[in-house]
């Protein structure tokens, strides 16, 4: 059970055309902060954040960069998660080293987007490997929940 906050940019990407393409990777490249609309719930209320962004030119979307400059995220558990078209891991990188320092990290993953692979059992293992994987870190965030609410419990009444 988890709520979903999905980050839209106020003014939409146009196609991926050249000079589009050229606009897009100057984004990556001078961080810019695109303007994106409010969500309804604050990331800051939740133990564990899921955190999943396409690779744009070897780097995260740009509108976590306008996210993170408003919302500081720390002291959560965050688990980070990116498509593409390669295996590669370097956004996840990135957006860690970026904006994500002072949280605990449980854990990163890189898949092929669905819809580069050809076969419909490919796309089906894949989601059926990021859902394993999804559920995993949730498990290990609940013991970590608790493991921490019992250390607090020993500090309030001393035992």
């Amino acid at each position: 059970d988890a709520d979903l906050a999905r980050l839209v940019r106020v003014k939409r990407v146009k196609g991926f055309g050249f000079f589009n393409n050229l606009k897009l990777r100057s984004e990556v490249m001078r961080k810019k902060k695109p303007d994106i609309f409010p969500f309804k719930w604050d990331p800051r209320d939740y133990d564990l954040i899921y955190i999943g962004t396409p690779v744009w030119y070897d780097s995260y979307n740009p509108v976590y960069n306008t996210l993170f400059n408003v919302i500081k995220i720390y002291d959560r558990k965050i688990a980070l998660f990116s498509t593409g078209m390669n295996e590669e891991g370097k956004a996840l990188t990135k957006l860690s080293n970026d904006w994500l320092k002072e949280s605990v990290l449980l854990g990163t993953k890189h898949c092929i987007e669905p819809i580069w692979e050809d076969e419909e059992s490919q796309t089906e293992a894949i989601l059926a490997d990021m859902a394993s994987w999804a559920k995993g870190i949730a498990e290990t965030a609940e013991k970590m929940i608790e493991e921490e609410e019992l250390e607090r419990r020993k500090t309030i009444y001393k035992f």
